[in-house]
Order: C-alpha cells, then structure tokens, then sequence
C-alpha cells in the first residue's frame, strides 16, 4: 500500500529483517510489498512480505512458490485483510503460512496448513512470544517485529 502509516512500514521492515537469513537456509528469498502473489486466474495480491520459496528468477514481478505471507494491517484495511486475503491466500496451494499483524497493537495471528491442508489459527498478543516458522526454518520473536514502535497490549475480553 502506498503511503503506508510509519508503524505499517517499519513493522513490515522488522519481519523482513527477521526472515530474511533464515529464509536462506532453505533456499527461499524474503521481499516486501512489490513481489505479487496470484490469488486466482485473475486476482494478485502484494502481501507485505512475501517468503517464495520458488526457483530463483530476477525478473519475476511473481512469487514462484509462495510459502509465507504476511499482511501487517492498516486501519483501512482491516476488515479485508481478514475475509478476502484470507481466504484467497487459504485457496493458494502453495502458502503453508498465513501471518496478520495489527502494528498498533500487539498482536499477530498465524493460520498455518497441517499436513491434511486443513488450517489451524494461532494467536499471539505478548512480546515475549516468538512464532515459530519451520516451514522456512525460521522464528520471528514479537519483540523484533514490533521494535522501535510502542503498540498497546489488547485488552481483554
């Protein structure tokens, strides 16, 4: 999204920061929001980080493989990050990982594809929780992810 607020922005620095060596390792590139991702025969989306864990090509504006998705949310987009993106990047048989970060408050939900594709939610709201991302032998603490921003803690429910 062009003209992303700061805090859209430097969180989505902080989790490319975290990937991007550990992505590596498995032969996977990290890359922020110009990297699309076909959703459809028609639909593309640009996550806001993007782990491909496809062949290297530098001239693809496309993810080959799409493991790992990210979509820090914005005021604006919150309501479609959570119905539409979801469900295309769920129909996508590629992505293993699906993460949503809310930069103003501490909180980060994964929906991850078990071994039987069916998908699992988990929630995190603390910043001394890390998620774990096997899929790209990777683990992103929600210290690093929320770094040099000050996001409330969710009240509860």
């Amino acid at each position: 999204m062009a003209g992303a607020r700061q805090s859209h922005n430097v969180a989505t620095t902080n989790i490319v920061v975290a990937l991007v060596l550990s992505a590596k390792t498995k032969g996977c590139r990290a890359t922020s929001s110009d990297t699309a991702v076909r959703t459809g025969q028609y639909g593309v989306r640009y996550p806001d980080v993007v782990v491909d864990c496809g062949p290297p090509d530098p001239s693809a504006k496309e993810a080959a493989r799409p493991t790992v998705v990210v979509e820090v949310s914005s005021p604006g987009t919150l309501a479609i990050d959570l119905t539409d993106r979801i469900d295309e990047y769920q129909a996508h048989e590629d992505i293993q990982v699906i993460m949503l970060v809310e930069p103003d408050v501490i909180s980060v939900k994964v929906y991850r594809r078990d071994v039987h594709g069916l998908w699992t939610t988990e929630k995190y709201d603390d910043v001394e929780q890390s998620v774990d991302l096997p899929e790209v032998n990777s683990s992103i603490r929600l210290r690093d992810v929320y770094d040099t921003l000050e996001p409330k803690s969710r009240p509860p429910r």
